[in-house]
């Protein structure tokens, strides 16, 4: 015979543990197709990653908690030995804060980037220098 409304302790507690929510996971890192959509999301502070071809080579994006890393991937096999050295595989990252991402720093090779550091920075300045 089943009394309701009356439920024991230990039913309680496994009732209780099974309404409560889930912990929240951090956020997953979308992939974005376009500078517009990656753009927003850095924007926002959001994790987010994008890699696209340019005339001159590949480059990899990406932002997690108002840091942004730009990645020159490879160069274009017309481009000259000397150049590959010294630019690919070269990262560069750049603190920003929410609201504040320059958009010059993924529609440009070179602008945008007074708050960056790394190799890829120190390496175009050396162009920009000897051009």
């Amino acid at each position: 015979m089943f009394i309701t409304g009356c439920v024991s302790s230990n039913q309680q507690a496994s009732q209780n543990q099974s309404t409560t929510p889930p912990a929240l996971s951090p956020p997953a890192i979308t992939g974005c197709n376009d500078k517009t959509c990656f753009i927003s999301a850095a924007n926002d502070c959001k994790d987010t990653s994008l890699t696209l071809t340019e005339d001159f080579g590949v480059l990899k994006y990406s932002s997690k908690d108002c840091i942004f890393t730009k990645t020159l991937v490879s160069l274009n096999a017309n481009e000259t030995e000397e150049m590959k050295t010294l630019l690919e595989g070269k990262s560069m990252t750049c603190k920003y804060e929410n609201g504040k991402f320059d958009q010059r720093l993924v529609t440009s090779l070179i602008y945008g980037t007074e708050y960056c550091d790394g190799e890829l920075k120190d390496a175009l300045g050396q162009l920009i220098v000897f051009a």
